[in-house]
């Protein structure tokens, strides 16, 4: 297996698609500072699967997506795809090539690809696992990093040596199998708790089905004896029924036939009232006539007093048309000369008319003559303007050249000026330089010593630091114990709250009315007793005992809503329970002073709390159960009492009413009510642990302050020293610098004289140049000022052409507006004249028609008169017509009270009638509410059979035993009744309740034993895990201390170095601690050695790993940095021994490696941003652009 390609798509500095191929052997990667070298190595390493940003070197994960320049813009996502060989499948897969791709979108999306297909995170990290590829393995050493192998705390420094060993995928194999254990552990303490509940729930329910055993078995021959009697009393009461509805139908027909008696007598008497009517309409009929007849005559009186009123106006009006007759034929003789004054008038506007038009005409031929010598004066203006411009753009691009050469005079003056003043102060420099010299070689011998001294000082801050982790970590650890647990107690809490939310201990037809009623589709129902109470945790387990299976019993508002949760139970076969109206059910408390006695708590009622309402609920169901302190109370109690109530311990245990006692030991409690206070108890404990947590919290956040401060003093230390280091080489890049400008100046010196000859002959042909530009300029302007007097002249004649123009243009104005008005006065006259003519036409016809009035007035006067007369005649008529009518009304009035009498003695008869149907339907009322009352105890018993036991009559009557006396029969169904009593509250449905949970108990019993099963086998197979993880950890620690040891001489020519184990007992817990004495040296802490000797300590720890495990490629980044050429070289040759197992990817900037390279490709940044590869050859020479 071997790395053949890497592609990067707008990875970091690399927006366009590149492709790097791999040979075995070693390719080294090349470039200056900042070019993007180190990017490859972090692109491996991020398809690999890293997650910390910080070993990428970013601050989000979006960091590593190209972020634009000034001329690119910013890529949308970044891709990375690694294809290794797989010849010889060291992978897990099938295929001889594998690669894998990684993509990371701007959005936050991000993917992972296997040859194309997607995958999983976690399936990368699976697929490198113990190959050192992976994510925590040793093929990829970042920039900066190698030395942190040394550097590290010895914990520290297990990842890489586990990885080598092999020891990463037990490791993680028993990670998982620790996960599934913890899950299996969660799941029984679940279990175990569910069990519990169950276990507490079997003895009650045991004893609830026996007890509904027994119920059912009374029931059922109470059900055979019941329907039995209910069809006896069916037979005898429609016997009753039959007989009562033939004497109804006897009552009917004779009823019947007083009701045809009357009917006839009432139709004589209406005849006899059609009579009286129709005699009585005759006489209002006759009496309405004369009514109409006076009113008729009342208004012929009017109408003549109307018509002599009208004679009279008709007069009048006569005499006013006289009068208009004269005036007007005096009128008309004036309207003649009128009229010919107003033609003379007309003719005169008419004239003037004519003479303004002509005045209009000439003036307006003289404005257009002054138009076309305005035209002329203006074309001529207009060429004066443009020559004058053109003048002036000459003037002012003269002085601008004027301007430039006086500038350019007066700097070369000053250039001149400033080199002999250059030339003093460059002799002045470069004795500045020598002195600046000096001070710079001491300024870094200073720094070397301060460079010492915080060495020094870092090795004291860290093993400050590794006291101050370890209280850290302690703290730390109780956090966690608290945290845990706080984990188990909501745990457990949510557990309870699950088995409150899921009614675990109801029964399962109360648990459905719940739901049912949740939803809204019954209303109504106001829950459970239990749920409607409230008891203190020392009277829980005395309230659960005395309530028993009447915790379960619904309250409901009343008869009607519970007679809609039984249909309902009843339609879903939802089984049965049991429900307590609040409009029905009465309370009682024992009337008994028990106040005083020895052992008395209390009556259970009073020691539950519950709203007001259900206190009659309360006091039924507790009311007459008292609450002792034990059983021996109880029992002195009972004897006092006579056994005439139930009395119930705090532990449980209960002396019947009629001395029969109950009691014994019992599983702790998970009913319905101590769920409550479990409930209670959990949350007061979860907010005294998360007090105590963040009292804790606070003394970690102070211990890891202080560590943290000395860590920081530790960075500071390390970041002192490589400002240092920074410093040292800041004075000697100032020292080649200052070298180099002393050079500068001196060969400055050779050159000055010569331009300054050069800026002589300058200056005086500037000179020249501007004395000729100075005499063009006088000349141009002597022209421009003769061109601005003409321009100026001409303009004045125009303007005065202009005025006049502008005058006679008003002048014309204001005639047309005289010309309008005039025209408006004669059309206002001629238009009078007609309306003059017409009126005089107007008074000719009012002439006629005052004459055509005065004919019209005599006639109507006239007809007036004749009208009058035969109005009069009319009324005579209507006088004697009334006579008449008067007469006619008088006779029919005396028929009318003949008819009343025969009325009076038909309605007598009817009376008589009426009082025997009466009498007779009262007693057919009788029987028929004795047939109702009958048909309702029917009714009843039908509604009785089908209610009780679902049984229509038919299938009733089928089932019935024959009774054969009867009181027998009644005596024995109230014995089973008052047996039934006897047996108090019954569960009918813990018969079922009872198997199911039974058989749960079995099922999460038989859950448990399979859990505990498979924890036994996961500690098992974690434990065999941590077996031959020591094993093979042991063994390959002590190959790669061997190999160590002698690579160390090796590459050190001598000395010694061993790895050692911090916790030889501990093995896979254990820090490893690295001792080194180089070749004449005496090592007592590895920070006493030089960075160089660090780094190659740390190079021969990595060979010796890759000697026991070799990768398939690593990729070194500058690991040989703080190495010198004779360490480079021998690090560059010992390389080779891994050659045909290793392929090595090295980023360096040491010749010693790159000859040893078989590849070279450099990384420029030509672009600020954009980092370009190419592929070189052995003397850095471009052979192949890649991007």
């Amino acid at each position: 297996m071997y790395l053949k390609s890497l592609e990067l798509q707008g990875f970091k500095s690399f927006p366009d698609k590149i492709t790097l191929t791999f040979d075995e052997g070693l390719t080294a990667v090349v470039g200056p500072n900042g070019s993007g070298k180190s990017n490859i190595g972090d692109a491996v390493r991020w398809v690999l699967g890293e997650q910390s940003t910080k070993e990428l070197r970013g601050k989000s994960m979006t960091d590593v997506i190209f972020s634009g320049t000034k001329t690119r813009k910013q890529m949308g996502f970044a891709a990375v795809t690694l294809t290794i060989d797989n010849s010889d499948h060291a992978l897990p897969e099938p295929e001889p090539e594998v690669s894998v791709t990684r993509r990371l979108f701007r959005s936050g999306d991000s993917e992972y690809l296997i040859n194309g297909k997607n995958v999983r995170l976690k399936d990368v990290n699976e697929l490198f696992m113990d190959t050192g590829l992976g994510r925590d393995g040793y093929a990829i050493i970042g920039q900066g990093r190698i030395a942190e192998i040394v550097g590290a705390k010895s914990n520290e420094r297990r990842d890489i040596f586990e990885e080598a060993a092999g020891v990463s995928k037990f490791r993680y194999r028993k990670q998982e199998a620790e996960r599934r254990l913890r899950d299996a552990q969660d799941n029984l303490v679940r279990l175990t708790d569910i069990t519990s509940e169950l276990e507490s729930r079997l003895g009650p329910l045991k004893t609830q089905s026996e007890k509904a055993e027994k119920y059912l078995v009374l029931a059922a021959e109470r059900k055979t004896l019941e329907v039995s009697f209910w069809v006896y009393r069916l037979s005898k009461q429609s016997v009753q029924l039959q007989t009562l509805s033939d004497q109804y139908l006897r009552l009917t027909a004779e009823y019947e036939n007083l009701q045809a008696d009357l009917q006839r007598e009432e139709e004589k008497l209406q005849l006899a009232f059609q009579d009286m009517q129709q005699a009585t309409i005759d006489i209002e009929t006759l009496q309405n006539k004369i009514v109409a007849s006076e009113q008729e005559n009342a208004d012929v009186t009017a109408k003549i007093a109307v018509c002599r009123n009208e004679i009279a106006h008709g007069n009048e009006k006569i005499d006013s048309l006289n009068q208009q007759n004269a005036q007007l034929a005096d009128s008309g003789e004036s309207w003649e000369q009128k009229l010919e004054d107003q033609d003379a008038y007309i003719k005169t506007l008419t004239g003037r008319q004519t003479v303004l038009e002509q005045e209009i005409s000439a003036q307006e031929a003289a404005l257009l003559n002054m138009s076309q010598q305005e035209s002329a004066q203006n074309a001529a203006v207009s060429e004066q303007d443009a020559a004058l411009r053109k003048m002036y753009l000459q003037q002012s691009e003269q002085r601008v050249r004027i301007q430039t050469l006086a500038r350019d005079l007066h700097e070369t003056t000053e250039t001149i000026q400033q080199a002999e003043a250059d030339g003093s102060s460059v002799l002045q420099r470069l004795q500045e330089y020598a002195k600046k010299e000096q001070n710079l070689q001491k300024q870094s011998d200073s720094i070397a010593q301060k460079q010492l001294e915080q060495q020094n000082r870092l090795s004291g801050c860290q093993q400050l630091a590794g006291i101050r982790e370890q209280k850290y970590q302690q703290a730390l650890d109780r956090v966690n114990q608290i945290t845990n647990e706080y984990n188990q107690v909501q745990q457990k809490q949510r557990i309870l709250r699950d088995l409150e939310q899921n009614m675990e201990g109801y029964a399962g037809s109360v648990r459905q009315v719940l739901k049912v009623a949740g939803s809204g589709r019954l209303g109504g129902v106001h829950g459970t007793v239990a749920q409607r109470i409230t008891v203190a945790p020392e009277y829980g387990t005395a309230i659960e005992t005395a309530l028993g299976g009447a915790l379960q019993n619904l309250i409901v508002e009343n008869e009607d809503t519970a007679k809609r949760c039984i249909r309902y139970l009843k339609e879903v076969r939802g089984g049965r329970a049991t429900f307590l109206p609040l409009t029905t059910i009465r309370g009682g408390k024992l009337r008994e002073h028990l106040d005083g006695i020895d052992g008395f708590v209390a009556i259970a009622c009073d020691l539950v709390q519950f709203d007001e309402r259900y206190r009659n609920v309360m006091e039924n169901l507790l009311g007459r159960i008292v609450v002792a302190e034990d059983i021996d109370a109880a029992s002195k109690i009972a004897r006092q009492f006579q056994y005439r109530f139930r009395i119930v311990t705090l532990d449980g245990q209960v002396v019947h009413a009629g001395g029969s006692y109950s009691g014994g030991s019992a599983a702790r409690s998970a009913g319905v009510i101590s769920r409550k206070h479990d409930l209670e108890e959990a949350a007061a404990r979860l907010k005294e642990l998360e007090s105590e947590r963040e009292q804790l919290q606070s003394d970690v956040a102070k211990r890891k302050a202080d560590w943290a401060k000395l860590l920081t003093d530790i960075d500071g230390a390390k970041e002192l020293i490589a400002q240092c280091e920074r410093e040292q080489n800041d004075v000697q890049q100032q020292l080649a610098a200052l070298r180099a400008r002393a050079a500068s100046d001196r060969a400055w010196q050779e050159n000055e004289a010569e331009q300054r000859e050069k800026l002589n002959r300058k200056l005086a042909q500037i000179r020249q140049d501007l004395d000729a530009e100075k005499e063009s300029l006088a000349a141009l302007e002597t022209n421009i000022h003769e061109a601005e007097k003409q321009y100026q002249s001409d303009s004045a004649d125009r303007d005065a052409m202009h005025e006049k123009q502008d005058a006679l243009s008003a002048k014309i104005a204001s005639d047309k507006i005289r010309q309008a008005e005039l025209a408006k006065d004669l059309e206002n006259e001629r238009r009078r004249r007609i309306t003059m003519a017409q009126s005089m036409e107007q008074a000719a016809d009012q002439l006629a028609a005052i004459a055509d009035a005065l004919k019209a007035a005599k006639a109507d006067i006239a007809e007036k008169e004749r009208e009058i007369a035969q109005l009069s005649d009319t009324q005579d008529v209507r006088r004697a017509s009334i006579t008449e009518m008067q007469e006619q009304i008088g006779k029919l009035r005396r028929d009318h009270e003949q008819k009343e009498q025969h009325t009076r003695e038909i309605q007598k008869g009817m009376s008589a009638l009426r009082d025997a149907r009466e009498k007779q339907s009262a007693e057919r009322t009788r029987v028929e509410e004795r047939q109702s009352t009958v048909q309702k105890e029917i009714d009843d018993l039908i509604f009785r059979l089908q209610d009780s036991y679902e049984l229509t009559r038919t299938e009733a009557e089928a089932q019935a035993e024959p009774i054969e006396n009867v009181k027998e029969a009644e005596s024995r169904l109230s014995s089973l009744k008052g047996k039934i009593r006897a047996l108090g509250s019954v569960n009918v449905a813990a018969v079922d309740e009872y198997k199911e949970v039974s058989e749960r108990y079995a099922f999460m019993t038989e859950q448990i034993h399979d859990i505990e099963t498979a924890k036994q086998e996961l500690e098992q197979l974690i434990e065999q895990l941590t077996s031959d993880m020591c094993v093979i950890f042991q063994e390959s620690f002590t190959k790669i201390n061997q190999y160590f040891g002698e690579i160390f001489v090796e590459l050190f020519g001598g000395g010694s170095a061993s790895l050692e184990l911090s916790d030889p007992e501990h093995i896979l817990e254990s820090g490893i601690e690295i001792k080194v004495a180089p070749p004449g040296k005496v090592i007592k802490n590895l920070i006493s050695l030089s960075g160089g000797e660090q780094s190659f300590v740390a190079i021969c720890i990595y060979f010796a790993i890759l000697k026991l495990r070799p990768a398939p490629f690593c990729i070194l980044d500058e690991i040989d940095a703080a190495l010198d050429e004779v360490n480079v070289a021998k690090y560059a040759q010992y390389l080779k021994h891994f050659f045909g197992q290793v392929q090595f990817v090295v980023v360096t900037h040491r010749r010693s490696a790159m000859d040893e390279a078989n590849v070279l490709y450099g990384v420029t940044m030509q672009e600020d941003g954009i980092s370009r590869l190419l592929r070189l050859d052995q003397n850095g020479v471009a052979v192949d652009s890649m991007a």
